[in-house]
């Protein structure tokens, strides 16, 4: 009856010490989860996409960046050269498809030019087509020009206080020679 007792008692503390660990367990997910879900994103500035085309890639920084109803001055457009066969495709990072952006895409031909709007979440790369199929008949195939990105985000200003800012990123799909550089 005593070895009953004990093997009991030994049996509970090992039932115990699983609960525990288990509880453990889960509240330590828990805090991890809600720290990931809470972080603050990177500054607008500091927020990149990257651009692939076959075994070629560049990161692509923001083209402008200013608080809304700003003027923006313009920066630098890289240029990644897209032939009419190749693919282009850019990872967009969490700080921008975390909410709503859009995509503008500019051809040869300003007929085939194209904007998509996306919402939170609904995706986190793009595959864009060196050119479209010809608009009429036996035409030509637009051939991609430039692709901007545009999103709304946070940042801090001058004075380290929140305020939205316009970021546009912006590739020249033509290549260097395309912009007279």
């Amino acid at each position: 009856m005593a070895r009953s007792r004990q093997a009991k008692k030994k049996s509970l503390i090992q039932v115990l010490a699983l609960v525990v660990a288990a509880v453990i367990v889960i509240v330590a997910v828990i805090v991890a989860q809600n720290w990931w879900n809470n972080r603050p994103d990177p500054e607008p500035r500091d927020v990149s996409i990257n651009a692939t085309v076959g075994d070629r890639s560049i990161e692509i920084s923001p083209y402008q960046i200013c608080e809304a109803g700003v003027p923006c001055p313009e920066g630098d457009i890289p240029s990644l050269e897209v032939g009419p066969d190749e693919e282009l495709t850019l990872e967009i990072p969490r700080a921008i498809y975390n909410h709503d952006w859009s995509v503008v895409t500019i051809y040869d031909n300003p007929a085939a030019n194209d904007q998509s709007n996306h919402g939170p979440y609904d995706t986190t790369s793009l595959a864009l087509q060196g050119s479209k199929d010809p608009l009429e008949k036996g035409g030509e195939r637009p051939r991609l020009v430039v692709v901007e990105i545009t999103s709304m985000m946070i940042g801090h200003n001058d004075q380290g206080e929140e305020t939205v800012y316009q970021t546009v990123w912006s590739l020249n799909a033509r290549g260097a020679d395309a912009l007279g550089k």
